[in-house]
């Protein structure tokens, strides 16, 4: 899970302030990519954009799905109809990266780990709660999941689109649609993540103190109450309410 923003030193003191993460800086050979750790354990990346590339809108979280190798993920991510926007490089001598994008344009990473795992932590208050693709079609990408990450899909019974979950060895691990939803989002498709709090109300209203926005909700979902926010330079993500673990 990674981030590019204009100013990463400025983005790390909102989410220090958020979540209580502190930050590792990789040095000039890595552009000083910061390490997000939750006591002491790495939870997500925030870099610079590089330089020269126009401003295309807000950043945006990038999701990175863990792959034995970059290079294998994007022949299979070519083969089931996705389509490859960065081809697999190393990344020092931390690992293997490649961007692609599935067949309904939304985009995402892979990672081939070697000496930096990634995430550490997942489902606790300050770490990644969950990753999904609300404005998606799922019947278009249930397959393309299935045949580069071999997960499977489970329908989530609900009003209007539906929603679905991705499994992996029978665990969801992420989720596509809107459960709820009446009628089709005009929003391009694009994999949104959650991080968890404890106490959602409060959490945004720290957001919103930090010079970030609450762009929808709280509201309920099968995963529990959740809002939809964006921090300082406008980037969106979720907060969801989990438990302490």
């Amino acid at each position: 899970m990674e981030v590019q923003v204009e100013d990463p030193v400025r983005t790390s003191a909102f989410y220090r302030q958020l979540f209580g993460w502190t930050f590792f800086d990789h040095g000039p050979a890595y552009s000083h990519y910061l390490t997000a750790r939750l006591d002491g354990r790495a939870v997500a990346d925030i870099g610079p954009r590089p330089p020269g590339e126009p401003l295309a809108g807000p950043p945006s979280w990038l999701v990175c799905f863990a792959v034995d190798s970059a290079d294998a993920a994007a022949e299979k991510i070519a083969k089931a109809g996705g389509t490859l926007l960065l081809p697999p490089d190393d990344v020092g001598t931390h690992g293997r990266f490649a961007v692609a994008s599935d067949p309904v344009g939304a985009r995402f990473a892979v990672w081939q780990a070697n000496e930096y795992l990634g995430a550490e932590v997942a489902g606790v208050p300050g770490s990644v709660a969950w990753h999904h693709c609300p404005d998606t079609d799922i019947e278009a990408v249930t397959d393309f999941y299935a045949d580069v990450f071999g997960m499977s899909a489970t329908r989530v019974p609900g009003r209007g689109r539906g929603s679905a979950t991705l499994d992996l060895d029978g665990r969801p691990v992420a989720g596509l649609g809107a459960p709820g939803g009446d009628a089709p989002s005009r929003m391009p498709p694009s994999w949104r993540v959650a991080f968890g709090v404890s106490d959602v109300g409060a959490a945004v209203a720290k957001v919103v103190e930090l010079g970030g926005s609450l762009l929808d909700g709280p509201f309920d979902t099968p995963r529990g109450r959740c809002a939809l926010v964006a921090d300082e330079q406008g980037t969106s993500f979720e907060v969801l309410a989990v438990g302490a673990g």
